[in-house]
């Protein structure tokens, strides 16, 4: 994955950066707000990053675009707000939230990994996939996650073993369920074999009623049947979202057939400017649809959209099919003095009966501790073979850190400092480089890096240099920012430097890097995706 372009820009103002190169481009400037991490910002906000803007920028005032090339192919986002519309292939596709932007990148552009959280398999979403390879200057904790929330170290963790051929699964209820299984059938095997002795005794079954023991915690059933009808209510609301959402886009297409008609039998104007063009927006974006290109292109667009709405529909019902059955599991092991009450009603069994219903139950018990103990030896892979992955990402980071200080006082011994300990300055910096490069060479994943303020916390000359050889010797893009001190920027710092694309942000205006000198240029790039700038 290359990135190509960047623009960021609205009717008044823009800009636009498509100087970068495949190999080390460092943006540079003589000074602090010049626009670096404006741009950084911007071209990972239009690949669905979570916004980490600098304060007083105001995001929703502006379009977002970034051009990428991946796989061989040429791949447009445009991000105003909360919509993001992605050029592929000739077509253009439509999304409202960043959910819908994931499924589509990965069915469509590059696979996106996959794993446990809340029980349940997802795809990551973007803003803790685009971790592995970004660092912002902004919210950093050594600590935990930089987009802290909903994912937190363990699941980054977990990202980088699914990267890596495997899925960590939390088995332990799993677990629990099947050891509540085994007890459950050995305790039906005990009473089994006391009617099996009562009936050969021809004892008076009604009096071993009395000696039932109830061993179930119902406190701890009831909490877990609290969590799974909370789980079955929340995938009932997302599914009930989507439904609706999937009924407004088929409405939409009716509604744009429809217009389709009418223009095919006459000129559609409006009645108080009399103008023929026509609009259709969602509140984000604003499509010229009385243009027939575009019109087409957003009807495709949006019955790709239902296509994605129908798929995440069906996944949300296999959820709460799943949160239902969990739900009966629940139920089904909670004792129920009435079904006690039945089952010693009923008509006393066959000695043959009896021992048949003995087999069984021995057979059932074989393969759940079968499976049991698969699951576990599974687990234990699982987890050796991502310890051996941390093993080697944390020697990896060690070497780096080293190579570039080699008189650091730092030993890396996980992914993540304590809590309580947390790096800043250079140290803070240094780890942030040798995490990433530690993470690429040993995922050998196919993005590219991206760093912003990457010698901050007043790392030396001699380092930077060796930063920047560390970097060249990827083999693959880099995208670094930096700011000069007045003397490095009077001496012209990189010039001396082979192998690398420097670009001068030092003739921006301060605090403003937009201006009305790209906005042509901007514009053929908004045309581009049928909109219009309002």
């Amino acid at each position: 994955m290359k990135i190509k372009k960047i623009a960021i820009g609205n009717k008044l103002e823009s800009f636009i950066e498509n100087r970068l190169n495949d190999g080390v481009n460092v943006i540079y400037s003589d000074d602090n707000n010049k626009g670096k991490t404006i741009v950084i910002q911007g071209l990972m906000y239009a690949l669905g990053n979570d916004p980490i803007f600098p304060a007083g920028f105001l995001p929703n005032n502006y379009h977002f675009y970034v051009e990428i090339e991946i796989n061989g192919k040429i791949v447009e986002f445009l991000r105003h707000k909360s919509t993001t519309i992605v050029q592929l292939d000739s077509q253009i596709y439509v999304f409202e939230t960043s959910t819908e932007l994931k499924y589509f990148i990965n069915e469509n552009i590059l696979q996106i990994p996959q794993i446990i959280k809340d029980g349940q398999t997802k795809l990551v979403d973007l803003s803790l996939l685009y971790e592995i390879f970004f660092v912002g200057q902004d919210k950093r904790n050594t600590s935990n996650t930089i987009n802290t929330g909903y994912y937190n170290k363990k699941d980054f963790e977990n990202l980088l073993a699914s990267m890596n051929g495997n899925l960590l699964v939390d088995i332990s209820d799993e677990q629990k369920y099947k050891k509540e299984e085994i007890q459950k059938i050995k305790s039906e095997i005990a009473t089994t074999k006391k009617l099996l002795k009562l009936t050969k005794e021809n004892y008076n079954l009604s009096s071993w009623i009395n000696k039932y023991d109830d061993s179930v915690n119902l406190e701890e059933l009831k909490k877990d049947l609290k969590i799974a009808n909370e789980t079955l209510s929340e995938y009932t609301r997302k599914r009930k979202i989507e439904i609706n959402r999937k009924n407004q886009l088929e409405d939409l297409i009716i509604e744009l057939n429809s217009l389709n008609r009418e223009i095919s039998k006459g000129k559609i104007i409006c009645k108080d400017c009399g103008s023929s063009q026509i609009i259709y927006t969602n509140n984000d974006v604003t499509f010229d649809i009385s243009n027939v290109t575009v019109r087409m292109k957003i009807l495709e667009s949006i019955r790709s959209q239902i296509s994605l709405k129908e798929k995440l529909i069906y996944e949300y019902s296999e959820n709460i099919n799943s949160a239902k059955d969990k739900i009966k599991k629940i139920l089904k092991d909670i004792p129920d003095e009435f079904q006690a009450i039945l089952l010693y009603k009923e008509e006393i069994l066959s000695e043959e009966e009896y021992d048949n219903k003995l087999t069984q139950l021995n057979n059932q018990l074989t393969e759940i501790k079968r499976l049991t103990a698969q699951n576990e030896e599974n687990d234990k892979l699982t987890k050796e073979k991502y310890k051996n992955l941390k093993n080697e990402i944390i020697d990896k980071m060690n070497y780096y850190y080293k190579y570039i200080d080699k008189n650091g006082k730092l030993v890396f011994n996980d992914l993540f400092t304590l809590k309580n300990a947390t790096y800043s300055g250079s140290d803070e910096q240094e780890y942030y480089f040798s995490r990433t490069l530690a993470i690429s060479d040993c995922l050998k994943h196919q993005f590219p890096i991206i760093v912003d303020y990457y010698r901050g916390g007043e790392i030396s000359t001699n380092r930077e240099n060796l930063m920047l050889d560390c970097y060249k010797s990827l083999n693959k893009q880099v995208i670094i920012t930096s700011t000069l001190k007045e003397q490095e920027y009077s001496v012209d710092k990189y010039k001396d430097i082979e192998n690398i694309n420097v670009i001068d942000y030092s003739f921006n205006e301060d605090s403003k890097i937009l201006s009305s000198k790209y906005n042509n240029d901007f514009n053929k790039i908004i045309e581009e995706f049928g909109i219009t700038l309002e």
